[in-house]
C-alpha cells in the first residue's frame, strides 16, 4: 500500500523549501520592457530583486528591442500578453480603449501622490485607472556656457521667454565661429505641443479631429521656427549639422543651445564630460510656463496568465520601489514623496526638470494622437525646409489627418 499522507507531507515540505531558498521561488510574474540604458538595466535587476525578496515571486523579465508596441499588440493578439509591462502614455489611449487592460486601484492618498496629469494619462472614460506612473522625463533649455562666453555673453543673458530667445539666437549666431549653430530644433509634435497651446485653444479637439489651423498663436510661434531656419540660427541637428541625435551636437560643440529632455544628461556627463552645460527651465510662450512630459507606467492585461502577481509588481514598483528605481536608474520619481525624499530639486542639473512637471504637458492626447503627430511632422518638415509655405503645410496636415481619423472611425 503506498503513503499517500507521507508524499503529502513531502511534497508540502519540498514546496515550503522552494519558496524559502534564496534565488528561487514558487511563484513567477513576467515582464516585458523595451530595450534600455545600462543604467537602467541595472536598476530593475535591483529593483526586481527586492519585489522577489519581499513577495517571494520571481521576475521574468522580457526584453522586447524593436517595435516594442507591435510586439506587444501581437501578443494580445494571440492571447500570450505578459503579465505586466512598461505602457507610454502616448500609447495608454488605444489599449484602455480596447478593453485589454486590468483596472488598477489605488487609495485616495496614494492618488494625491502622484502628479495629477500622470495619472490622467493612464485613465479611461469611465474614471478608472489603467497604468500607474512609473517615472517621467520634461523638457528643459541647455546652455554652453563655455560657447557663450566665448561669444561675450553669460548664460544669465539668455532671455527666459520665447520671443526674446529667438532674438537673442539670432544676435548671438553672428557672434559664433562657422560650423556652429546658436540653437538647434527638432521638428515633431511631441516638442511643440504645450507651447503650441499656450494660447487656450487646443491643436486636438474633444472630438480627437486636428485644429491646425485658426490659430494665431500657434503659428507665429512656429512661423519663429521657420523663420529662423531659413535666417540660418537655429538648425536641425541631423538635416543641418549631421548628429544623429540632438545630444551628439551639443557635446560636440556644435551647437549653444538646444531644448531637450533629461534623458541627455548621462550621455552630456560620460560621453561628453569636458563640455559643461547649464539647464534651465523651457522658455515662456505667450507668457505662459509650458514644457512636455514623456510618461512611462505599468499596465496589466486582463488575459494576463498570472494577473495577481502582474498587480503585485506594478504597485511594488510605483510604491515601496520606486526610490531604489528611480536612485539607480536616473529617472525622475513620479511621486511626489519619493521626489522629496531623494531631494532631486537641489540637484542643480535636474531641478528645471523637476520643476516642469507642476506645469507639464503630458504626450498622450487620444487614439488619434499618432495620425495627426505623423501628418504634422511630415507638413511641418516641409514648411521648416522651405518646401512649402507655413500656412499650406497647416492647412494639409490638418485636412489629411482629419481625413484619416474619418475613415478609421
Amino acid at each position: 500500500m503506498s503513503d499517500q499522507p507521507g508524499r503529502r507531507r513531502v511534497a508540502v515540505l519540498c514546496a515550503a523549501l522552494l519558496a524559502a531558498a534564496p534565488g528561487w521561488a514558487a511563484e513567477a510574474v513576467t515582464v516585458a520592457v523595451w530595450g534600455s540604458s545600462p543604467a537602467e538595466v541595472a536598476a530593475f535587476e535591483q529593483a526586481a530583486a527586492a519585489f522577489t525578496a519581499s513577495t517571494g515571486i520571481e521576475v521574468r523579465k522580457q526584453v522586447i528591442e524593436d517595435k516594442y508596441p507591435d510586439v506587444l499588440k501581437s501578443r494580445f493578439a494571440g492571447g500570450n500578453p505578459p503579465d505586466v509591462f512598461y505602457l507610454d502614455a502616448v500609447e495608454a489611449p488605444l489599449l484602455i480603449e480596447s478593453g485589454v487592460l486590468e483596472p488598477l486601484e489605488l487609495s485616495a492618498a496614494d492618488q494625491a501622490d502622484f502628479y495629477p496629469q500622470f495619472l490622467q494619462a493612464f485613465r479611461g472614460r469611465d474614471g478608472r485607472l489603467y497604468g500607474l506612473p512609473k517615472d517621467y522625463s520634461t523638457l528643459a533649455l541647455y546652455l554652453n556656457p563655455r560657447l557663450l562666453k566665448q561669444a561675450g555673453y553669460r548664460a544669465d543673458d539668455v532671455p527666459r521667454d520665447f520671443n526674446g530667445l529667438m532674438r537673442f539666437a539670432q544676435t548671438l549666431q553672428g557672434r559664433l565661429p562657422r560650423g556652429v549653430a546658436a540653437m538647434i530644433v527638432e521638428k515633431d509634435l511631441a516638442r511643440h505641443l504645450a507651447a503650441l497651446e499656450t494660447s487656450g485653444q487646443p491643436l486636438i479637439g474633444p472630438d480627437g479631429h486636428a485644429r491646425f489651423t485658426g490659430n494665431a498663436a500657434a503659428y507665429a510661434y512656429l512661423n519663429q521656427l521657420v523663420a529662423g531656419h531659413a535666417m540660418k540660427y537655429l538648425y536641425s541637428p541631423k538635416d543641418d549639422l549631421g548628429a544623429d541625435w540632438p545630444g551628439a551636437a551639443f557635446g560636440t560643440q556644435r551647437t549653444v543651445m538646444m531644448m531637450e529632455g533629461n534623458w541627455v544628461q548621462p550621455s552630456l556627463k560620460h560621453d561628453y564630460g569636458d563640455i559643461p552645460f547649464v539647464s534651465r527651465e523651457m522658455p515662456t510662450v505667450n507668457q505662459r510656463k509650458q514644457t512636455m512630459a514623456f510618461v512611462v507606467g505599468y499596465a496589466v492585461p486582463r488575459g494576463a496568465r498570472n494577473k495577481a502577481a502582474g498587480l503585485r509588481f506594478a504597485h511594488y514598483m510605483t510604491g515601496p520601489g520606486m526610490r531604489l528605481w528611480a536612485s539607480a536608474s536616473g529617472t525622475l520619481p513620479t511621486r511626489r514623496s519619493v521626489e522629496a525624499a531623494m531631494q532631486v530639486r537641489t540637484e542643480p542639473a535636474l531641478s528645471a526638470h523637476v520643476a516642469g512637471a507642476a506645469y507639464a504637458t503630458v504626450w498622450s492626447r487620444g487614439i488619434e494622437l499618432p495620425v495627426l503627430n505623423t501628418n504634422f511632422g511630415n507638413q511641418f518638415l516641409a514648411a521648416f525646409n522651405g518646401a512649402k509655405s507655413l500656412q499650406q503645410a497647416l492647412e494639409k496636415a490638418e485636412t489629411v489627418s482629419n481625413r484619416e481619423i474619418e475613415r478609421q472611425r
